[in-house]
């Protein structure tokens, strides 16, 4: 699977429970404790996921990011048809048309 969608996820699982998750500004710090990647890798799957619409990247004094409806949506549908997190990720790889 891309390794960008995994970020995706992660930036999901940190905003999903928000009030208004589409609002919620996730800073590199959120990132980097939640994932298992560095912060060099995570903003370059950010810029990917921005170019897809997924996500909003903000420069304050450092990057920042917000997760759009479009990334709101494709991450509930592929939690919605995950029965186990095992499925999770054949799930991810057909939604983004990466199965294998």
């Amino acid at each position: 699977m891309d390794n960008r969608y995994l970020t995706l996820q992660t930036l999901y699982r940190i905003v999903r429970e928000e009030t208004h998750p589409e609002q919620y500004l996730c800073t590199p710090r959120e990132l980097v404790l939640h994932s298992t990647f560095g912060w060099e890798l995570i903003h370059k799957h950010l810029q990917n996921l921005a170019e897809e619409g997924l996500v909003v990247l903000q420069q304050l004094d450092t990057p920042h990011c917000y997760i759009t409806p479009l990334g709101m949506e494709k991450m509930q549908a592929v939690y919605a048809e995950s029965a186990s997190p095992d499925s999770l990720e054949l799930l991810l790889r057909q939604e983004m048309g990466t199965e294998g």
